[in-house]
């Protein structure tokens, strides 16, 4: 019987109410258990968590060009290798005595659950955030700040989250860091990080339609998340690579909606200048718990987009050959570029029983594998409904922000778009495309002509009425792009009338732009 994978807000509520403490407390007995191991021991939790990015291997430990780690992004092997990390990971953890029956849950991030005593919505299970856990008679605590270097990370360091920073590499990034974190006391830094979190997953919001229904914009990750299950075929659901180029050839049919490779890029570590959470860089995401909470939901998500398209048998799954995102450019462990990708290629480094590497077309069914998923919040949403009762309409405009690469940027950033008309007093965020980069990627010369990204934004039909108010034209729209690092942001504003995929306009007079370091300026086209 396969095991089942459950909310970690249904764990948390039932452990806060006392129903059942028991399947909290085992996950946390679990986690400490692989946590305490040595290093090199196959099933501790850094021997795990080591697979995705640091410490760097194979040629990624000295070319720039190459990823050190082998977790597969922007193309199609995406899914099935975190569904692999997350089984390998969940099997160790059941071998901690006592918690043979443990799973690892999924962070519901669709739903909304306020837990018990707290003023502000918890989007974050309690779990994630607190201090200090009672289990086996002793009080676990969690050091939120700390850590002596930066993504060499010493023996003993401790990731931290939104709003801090865990820059500590240099001795000025060590005195910068705990400058800065000293800002934010606890608990109050964790109502930053669940009102930040919140705001991310629920988007802008424009003035409702009179009845007190809000529209919200492409921003919304809820919003983004719902249409990602109506992705046409698995090569657009799984990765952003593919799902861009399906928006650019396809972008007036309604099921050209992204897969949730965008919301696990999504980096609200970068609302604030100066935080710089684990959890926001790929080479440390891994070492966060909470990683594998928020991948639990990706598979979760991945899931319920098979059962809606029928793909849950062996052999259901397939890749359009030769589509964008089915071929590595940015090369990893034991893939290099050029490698064309299909459902038999090697999962690396993760071995099968019988010494042969994962492939994806072994993990398709996850019941195979021995778990499955217990009800969220998806499953309540879908409940009597199909494929044909969920498509979203068409958008109405779709614009497209490119000539941006990742090597001229240090780490992680947001692509932020911006719309206002005459006479509004602020612009509307109408698109947040989170780019997930490592951290010494920047001027890696080898990596100019393979580290291309770009934000394809469709504006929906009411978000686009609501916005010009049923009177105005569309060319009278001001646009503008917010490149947003960890450190900086930098804003380009464009021309209004029909000259839109110019460059930028100057800015705003009394506006003084950060040195540009010799970045090329983003374009900004209409792709309808």
């Amino acid at each position: 019987m396969a095991r089942v994978r459950r909310s970690l807000q249904e764990i948390q509520y039932l452990y806060e109410t006392g129903q059942d403490k028991a399947p909290l407390e085992n996950l946390v007995r679990a986690f400490r258990g692989v946590q305490s191991l040595p290093p090199d021991n196959p099933d501790s939790f850094f021997y795990h968590a080591a697979w995705h990015g640091e410490p760097f291997r194979g040629p990624g430990a000295t070319d720039q060009s190459w990823w050190g780690g082998y977790c597969n992004h922007a193309n199609v092997l995406f899914p099935t290798w975190h569904r692999v990390l997350l089984l390998e990971l969940e099997n160790s953890m059941r071998k901690v005595p006592g918690c043979e029956d443990v799973t690892l849950p999924y962070w519901d991030e669709y739903v909304e659950l306020p837990s018990i005593g707290t003023e502000y919505p918890v989007v974050i299970p309690k779990i994630l955030t607190e201090r200090e856990f009672p289990l086996d008679g002793r009080a676990l605590r969690e050091e939120v700040i700390g850590a002596d270097n930066r993504y060499t990370k010493p023996e003993g360091y401790e990731t931290v989250r939104f709003p801090y920073s865990g820059l500590v590499g240099t001795a000025q990034d060590r005195e910068h860091t705990r400058l800065y974190n000293a800002q934010y006391a606890y608990p109050e830094n964790v109502r930053i990080l669940n009102t930040n979190v919140a705001n991310w997953l629920k988007g802008t919001h424009i003035e409702g339609d009179g009845q007190g229904t809000p529209t919200a914009v492409a921003t919304s990750i809820r919003r983004r998340l719902w249409h990602s299950l109506m992705a046409p075929n698995y090569t657009v659901f799984s990765n952003t690579t593919s799902q861009n180029q399906w928006m650019k050839d396809h972008g007036k049919d309604p099921s050209q909606d992204p897969f949730y490779e965008g919301v696990y890029d999504a980096n609200p570590e970068l609302r604030y200048l100066g935080a710089n959470g684990d959890m926001g860089c790929n080479e440390t995401a891994s070492f966060d718990p909470i990683f594998y909470m928020h991948h639990c939901f990706i598979d979760y998500m991945m899931w319920k987009w098979q059962e809606l398209h029928n793909c849950t048998e062996p052999g259901s799954l397939g890749f359009i050959n030769g589509y964008a995102g089915t071929i590595i450019t940015d090369p990893v462990v034991g893939l290099p570029p050029g490698t064309i990708l299909d459902m038999h290629t090697p999962l690396y480094p993760f071995m099968k029983p019988d010494g042969q590497h994962y492939t994806s077309a072994d993990v398709v069914d996850i019941t195979t594998l021995g778990y499955t998923y217990g009800p969220g919040s998806i499953d309540a949403a879908l409940a009597g409904r199909n494929y044909l009762d969920i498509r979203p309409e068409p958008p109405a405009l779709m614009k497209r922000v490119h000539n941006i690469n990742r090597a001229e940027y240090k780490g992680s950033f947001v692509i932020k778009t911006y719309a206002q008309v005459p006479g509004v007093d602020r612009p509307l965020l109408i698109g947040s495309e989170p780019i997930l980069s490592g951290w010494n990627v920047e001027g890696c010369a080898n990596c100019q002509n393979k580290l291309e990204v770009e934000s394809v934004v469709p504006l929906e039909k009411a978000t686009l009425a609501k916005l010009l108010g049923g009177s105005r034209d569309p060319k009278e729209i001001q646009y503008s792009v917010v490149i947003k690092t960890f450190d900086r942001e930098i804003p380009y504003i464009y021309p209004t009338g029909d000259d839109r995929s110019k460059m930028p306009v100057p800015p705003s007079e009394g506006f003084v732009p950060p040195p540009d370091e010799g970045r090329r300026q983003p374009l900004l086209d209409d792709l309808f």
